[in-house]
């Protein structure tokens, strides 16, 4: 690593000019358009609800996460409500994206082709500014876990090395689930980012769609629009970007989730089928740490 991409690493960041993506949001399908604009230093990232009176706004905080089924909401006491935030926030945290205000003109961030690609393609179109003041890195000394009753899910963040975070996950529904295990470990570089987590989509079994659309769910979506797996393990529709996309997705969705915690962290994730629910516990319990600390910068 230089020192132009140690000391890169240690400012904060935000964009260089707005960057503007639209399309159907993947649970209502109402059409959105989020605009991104940069932000001052120590601003965080900011939703703001533009379609509604006052334009409320939410901060991306895990404190202002509300209860949901498989997606990510935040809500304010200002009446901002925005959905399935995590796809975005995974594209911002995986580019180091610290500052940023989020105009959106509807209650969920668009699906796009259900990945992060298309928000890291805006983001890199607009341009980063590195910003003069420095980023706080909470470095994880000592281990932390949280799992559901059963004890099937997991995860954890443990202490890493030099300041790097990877994430480690398996997903293992079980012998019955038409999804055979799979692994995949990652460090949290925005080249790892793009190249192995950012085009991964979002995936559901087929036996699961039909209850989604009974709750009102994704009645517009069909299998060219999200990755589908059959009874027996094939793909509906679709194809497959890589062989293991799902375990991907899955990386990418804990790296949105896990950034709500409001600081990036230097440390190892390992997680075993964890999903929103416990990726939230663990951003609130990455939230309530005290030891934050500046990395020291070393030159080449």
């Amino acid at each position: 690593m230089s020192f132009e991409e140690t000391h890169r690493l240690l400012q904060q960041q935000t964009l260089s000019r707005p960057a503007l993506i639209a399309g159907r949001g993947l649970f209502h399908g109402i059409d959105a358009k989020v605009r991104l604009r940069p932000a001052a230093p120590d601003t965080g990232i900011v939703f703001r609800r533009v379609d509604l009176k006052d334009r409320p706004e939410v901060a991306a905080h895990v404190d202002n996460v509300a209860s949901s089924t498989r997606r990510t909401v935040l809500a304010s006491s200002s009446g901002a409500v925005v959905e399935t935030v995590e796809h975005l926030m995974a594209a911002l945290a995986g580019l180091q994206v610290d500052n940023c205000l989020i105009e959106i003109d509807a209650i969920e961030v668009p699906a796009v082709d259900g990945s992060s690609l298309p928000f890291c393609e805006a983001i890199l179109a607009a341009g980063l500014t590195v910003q003069e003041s420095e980023r706080s890195i909470l470095v994880v000394e000592e281990s932390h876990g949280v799992n559901d009753r059963a004890g099937e899910q997991w995860i954890e963040v443990i202490p890493g090395y030099d300041g790097v975070s990877t994430v480690d996950y398996r997903l293992d529904y079980g012998l019955q689930s038409s999804l055979a295990p799979q692994s995949f470990s990652v460090e949290l570089t925005p080249e790892a980012f793009l190249r192995d987590i950012a085009a991964a989509r979002t995936f559901v079994l087929e036996d699961e769609v039909a209850a989604l659309q009974q709750l009102g769910f994704g009645r517009h979506l069909t299998g060219r629009d999200l990755v589908v797996f059959d009874a027996d393990g094939s793909v509906i529709d679709n194809s497959l970007r890589w062989a293991d996309e799902p375990v991907r997705h899955k990386i990418l969705d804990c790296i949105g989730d896990l950034a709500l915690n409001g600081r990036v962290f230097a440390g190892r994730v390992v997680a075993r089928r964890s999903g929103h629910k416990l990726n939230h516990v663990m951003a609130k319990t990455l939230s309530t740490i005290d030891i934050c600390r500046k990395l020291l910068q070393r030159a080449a």
